[in-house]
């Protein structure tokens, strides 16, 4: 037998902002898959592998970093903010 299941409306998927493309958010998603969930993931390090896969200019460093700081919260990874920039 099936159930209903309600997804809750913070669950749901939101806009992205107009300077975020598809590919970014995809490749952060990999990344954090991808990533062992017994150590922090270093935002440093992150931005960096994430830069070299995708090749757009277009997201700015800041926005990349709230991307992974919103991904790595709903996956409940924790975060390195080691990132001096």
């Amino acid at each position: 037998m099936l159930a209903k299941v309600r997804v809750p409306r913070e669950a749901a998927m939101r806009q992205l902002p107009f300077d975020i493309d598809a590919d970014s958010v995809i490749e952060v998603g990999r990344y954090l898959d991808d990533h062992a969930k017994t150590t922090a993931v270093s935002m440093s390090e992150a931005l960096r592998v994430i830069r070299r896969r995708v090749n757009s200019a277009r997201v700015g460093d800041s926005r990349l970093e709230e991307l992974i700081l919103e991904s790595a919260a709903t996956r409940k990874l924790a975060l390195l903010l080691d990132n001096h920039n």
